[in-house]
């Protein structure tokens, strides 16, 4: 093990804390995220008049690269929404990852935050469905998919200057009405330290943006990480404040490569340079295994480098 390697994985540890609880794999066999006219009106979730087309589905194939492998004892109760699909643990009320594909399109578009929440003719939140002031607050959604004990907007609290902190931001899903709304469901926050979240966060979710530009479709998954013991939460729902964050890439047009970046949940200053690191650290640090759909041959090569000039 590299001294940069061993660092990184001391400075993270290598457990999360989750509970031993069984999983919830509700919603996991729904490989589709349907079209108006497809979905089951037993759902809560309506995706309304600007939902995306039929192009834009999650395919089965694509569904099985993003989701990570995750040890059995972790909550997991799998959403998934237009823009991405997420794992969110009941102990820890946040989510384990997020994942999405960002294409090249979806770098920009007409819908931005400051229209949340985007409401049809009919005063319905696109993507999301009917909104009391106890469920909608400054744009943020209760995510009702979610049985209790859940986050609520109370639980959002200014304690340890922590803000919403997207995993799938805002600005990968300006192209859909559904999608912007659906990315500030709080199944897709975590507290977030508010200069990380504006500052080097921010800047690597535009970084993110400029590779798809220049590079082609990416795959991303981001997420919390947890030391040994959880000692900060938040409000009276006992929100995990999370001690860093990930966020893995992959590329799959041209040569294939990953880069993965690992960064503390404090206001101390980060680049991009210095939180680089291989998918594999992460994966140390995590017990996760991404893109484990890919060939063995071409995955543990890629995995193991992370060279930020090739990107």
């Amino acid at each position: 093990m590299t001294a940069r390697r061993a660092y990184i994985v001391l400075l993270f540890s290598t457990v999360l804390v989750l509970s031993a609880c069984g999983r919830d794999r509700r919603g996991r066999a729904r490989h589709l995220l349907m079209t108006e006219t497809e979905v089951d009106s037993s759902s809560p979730i309506d995706h309304g008049e600007d939902a995306t087309s039929e192009t834009e589905l999650w395919c089965e194939e694509e569904f099985a690269l993003l989701a990570p492998s995750m040890p059995s004892y972790i909550p997991s109760h799998i959403l998934e929404r237009l823009g991405y699909i997420t794992s969110y643990n009941h102990d820890t009320k946040c989510p384990n990852w997020v994942a999405w594909k960002l294409h090249r399109g979806h770098t920009d578009g007409p819908f931005s935050r400051k229209g949340v929440p985007y409401y049809d003719e009919d005063g319905i939140a696109i993507g999301i469905g009917f909104v009391t002031p106890e469920t909608c607050r400054n744009g943020y959604f209760v995510d009702m998919e979610i049985e209790e004990p859940r986050q609520h907007l109370s639980d959002w609290t200014r304690e340890y200057n922590m803000s919403h902190g997207h995993m799938c931001p805002a600005g990968d899903n300006k192209w859909d009405k559904a999608a912007m709304n659906q990315s500030f469901l709080l199944t897709n926050m975590c507290p977030q330290d508010e200069k990380l979240n504006g500052g080097a966060w921010k800047k690597l979710e535009e970084r993110c943006r400029t590779w798809t530009s220049l590079h082609g479709d990416i795959y991303i998954v981001a997420g919390p990480i947890f030391n040994k013991s959880i000692t900060r939460t938040l409000g009276e729902g006992r929100i995990a404040v999370p001690d860093g964050f990930f966020k893995v890439i992959l590329c799959l047009e041209g040569t294939p490569k990953t880069i993965g970046f690992l960064y503390k949940n404090d206001s101390s200053i980060q680049t991009i340079k210095d939180c680089v690191c291989s998918v594999d650290i992460i994966e140390e640090i995590t017990g996760f295994d991404f893109f484990h759909n890919l060939e063995d041959e071409i995955e543990n090569v890629i995995e193991s480098t992370s060279e930020l000039n090739k990107w």
